[in-house]
């Protein structure tokens, strides 16, 4: 049994400023992950893949972002995730192969490895998965138990099992806001 039972946040490649990691968090491959500015990372949350955050990102707690060492998951700015996500950037067909990461790839059927890309203002629900592959349009957002296999148009909101495409979002007042925001907040 390993000892190693936290990770060693002096690993993460890159760490920006006003980022907070819960205490419960774990992250497989500390070197694998860069994180921009003003991050928060909740706690129960875990980590076994390359990714990259920019500015203004929150992972609610639960999240579970797994694919291993050869997919990259990347949330743009302003993105964020509700409690209990799980983005998988691998799978395992379950079909004709064993289906563990503790056994070599020649032993395994057909493994599904995208990079996943939650784009800038994207929002993903309560309890939804994303598959591997899938890249989220500025603005796309996925409402609550979704289920996300393909691309996401920019500024749709989506839903369902499959996500189906709801309705359209308002990215102007969107854009207006974040602005407005950034401006309030450099003048601080």
């Amino acid at each position: 049994m390993s000892d190693n039972i936290f990770f060693d946040i002096k690993k993460i490649k890159k760490m920006g400023q006003n980022v907070i990691i819960g205490k419960t968090v774990r992250i497989r491959y500390p070197e694998l992950v860069e994180i921009g500015d003003n991050v928060i990372i909740d706690d129960f949350t875990y980590i076994s893949t390359a990714l990259k955050i920019e500015n203004y990102v929150h992972i609610a707690s639960g999240a579970k972002i797994i694919g291993g060492r050869e997919a990259t998951v990347t949330f743009k700015s302003f993105s964020t995730l509700a409690p209990q996500v799980v983005l998988a950037a691998g799978s395992d067909d379950y079909i004709a192969g064993l289906a563990t990461p503790l056994v070599p790839r020649e032993f395994k059927g057909n493994v599904d490895i995208g990079d996943i890309i939650i784009g800038r203002h994207s929002i993903v629900g309560s309890g939804s998965v994303i598959l591997p592959g899938v890249e989220f349009g500025e603005g796309a957002s996925v409402g609550a138990l979704s289920l996300v296999k393909k691309n996401l148009e920019p500024w749709y909101l989506y839903a369902g099992i499959p996500a189906k495409k709801m309705k359209k979002r308002d990215n102007v007042k969107i854009s207006n806001l974040e602005k407005e925001f950034l401006n309030s907040f450099n003048q601080k």
